[in-house]
């Protein structure tokens, strides 16, 4: 089986660091992994404004996959990240 590409996201208060365990371990066996921060959280604070909501989220993550462009992604959501999926 050849790597995958897998995109994780991350649950309410976190940001795409708390995969950073998880994402060398998938490396390991061939998948290319991303794990995006979402506007206004993490090391994106900065741009949390009253506009930001769940509309935000997800247009964040049909961002990203726009940019990896490729019909074998598996997407894997933590916790809040489960009401954007």
């Amino acid at each position: 089986m050849s790597g995958r590409n897998i995109v994780l996201i991350h649950g309410a208060w976190h940001g795409g660091w708390c995969w950073d365990a998880v994402r060398p371990l998938l490396a390991e066996h061939g998948h290319t992994v991303s794990a995006p921060t979402l506007t206004g959280l993490a090391d994106k604070a900065h741009l949390l404004t009253p506009d930001v909501s769940i509309e935000t989220f997800v247009e964040d993550v049909a961002s990203h996959l726009s940019e990896i462009a490729d019909d074998g992604i598996v997407l894997v959501g933590h916790s809040f990240a489960g009401t954007i999926l």
